[in-house]
């Protein structure tokens, strides 16, 4: 049986709950769902959808790093968006990555529109699989 590593980077703040970042197999990173947080814990982007996914894939490359991976690295990711009215600016953010050169590959993607998120200034939530090299 491949051994399962549960970890924090420390690039990311302390886990609001009794879970861990990521999880590792062999090669693959499953990481939980990362909101617009900054090192110590502060939302950024409060109402803003696209300020909130870059700081989301901010946070996800820093993991990733940490692990000798990047964002190329993601082979699925799974978004979630409170409300359709802010569909556009997370949509935004998304593409501002890809232009920016920060993700150059296209990952299989799903994308969610829900109710809500566990904080209210949280607009966007994505979780990631990513296989490392």
């Amino acid at each position: 049986m491949a051994e399962r590593i549960y970890d924090n980077p420390t690039s990311l703040p302390p886990p609001p709950g009794n879970f861990s970042w990521l999880a590792r197999s062999d090669k693959t990173v499953y990481l939980a769902g990362q909101v617009a947080l900054d090192a110590a814990g502060k939302t950024i982007g409060i109402g803003n959808a696209e300020a909130q996914v870059r700081q989301i894939y901010r946070n996800i490359e820093a993991a990733l790093k940490e692990l000798g991976g990047s964002l190329n690295n993601i082979v699925k990711v799974v978004t979630y968006v409170v409300g359709k009215e802010n569909l556009p600016g997370a949509r935004r953010g998304r593409k501002a990555i890809g232009d920016e050169g920060m993700m150059t590959i296209k990952p299989a993607s799903t994308l969610v529109v829900v109710a809500g998120l566990a904080s209210d200034e949280w607009l966007v939530e994505v979780e990631a699989i990513a296989v490392l090299d």
